[in-house]
């Protein structure tokens, strides 16, 4: 499979309030032919992931409107950026389960009800492109 999405370059995600530091975001990129890489944050000096916006006491919107000077687009949508983010985790997560037959801390007893190749296929090549180009539209 190949990255078929639109969203193929890093975009300004925002400044770091604390330390006025620019951050981007990196295209997500789909790695070892089974899953997607996203929501990789950083610059040329650091690197660190959206998704540690996921836990806490706060939910994902503050956290951000609390920590960076956000890339306009984003700011103005910020809701909807926070809902494709999650639905995006959230469907990686699915993707693995559906695709391993569990968890992976064990085998599954029922592993093989689980699996679904059809599905796993079409998060990956359907459903999270589709996602990460409404995101990627949110950034121009």
């Amino acid at each position: 499979m190949k990255n078929s999405t639109k969203f193929k370059k890093a975009v300004f995600f925002g400044i770091r309030k604390d330390d006025k530091k620019r951050i981007n975001m990196s295209a997500p990129s789909f790695d070892c032919e089974w899953y997607w890489s996203f929501g990789y944050l950083g610059n040329k000096n650091e690197h660190f992931h959206l998704d540690s916006y996921l836990n806490g006491n706060k939910n994902m919107y503050d956290c951000l409107i609390e920590n960076y000077d956000l890339n306009p687009h984003i700011k103005d949508n910020l809701w909807l950026f926070c809902e494709l983010s999650i639905t995006i985790y959230t469907l990686k997560v699915a993707a693995e389960v559906l695709g391993r037959g569990g968890s992976h801390l064990t085998s599954n007893p029922v592993k093989d009800t689980i699996i679904n190749s059809n599905e796993v296929k079409r998060i990956n090549e359907e459903v999270l492109p589709a996602l990460f180009d409404s995101m990627y539209d949110l950034f121009k």
